[in-house]
Order: C-alpha cells, then structure tokens, then sequence
C-alpha cells in the first residue's frame, strides 16, 4: 500500500489491519492539519481513533460499509 493509496481514502471509514495483528475499524484521517491547529498529534502521521501511523506501520487498509446493526462487511 502507498501514501497516495491511503491519501484517498482519507474522511472514509476503514479497517485497518497492522502488521502486529491489531484492527482497527473508523474514520481515517491525516494529521497535518489537526496537528497544527492543535498541536499535539504527530505530523504527517495518518490517524483513526487514538491511533496515529505511518504506511509502513499497515498491513492491509479497506473500506467498510456499516449496517444499522453496528456490523460491518469490507467493501468489494
């Protein structure tokens, strides 16, 4: 996976597998900006949730589609 290929997928909700087994499901985003304005996350890191990550740090990253029964399914 590239920067690039993350980068638009940036607002989207993912899961996102890392390549020490950890998953994590949410909206994906890009710190620049929020580090700036707030000035405590880590720039130019991706984050979903309390997770800030490099590409490298990534095994796998795919969109998810939610259902009203909280389930989630990756999307073809």
């Amino acid at each position: 996976m590239t920067k690039a290929d993350l980068m638009s997928m940036v607002g989207e909700t993912v899961k996102v597998s890392f390549y020490d087994g950890h998953i994590e499901v949410g909206k994906l985003g890009y710190t620049t900006k929020f580090c700036e304005e707030q000035g405590w996350r880590k720039p130019n890191y991706f984050t979903i949730n309390d997770w800030d990550f490099k590409v490298s740090h990534i095994k796998k990253c795919t969109k998810v589609i939610y259902y009203s029964c909280a389930c989630w399914e990756d999307k073809k």
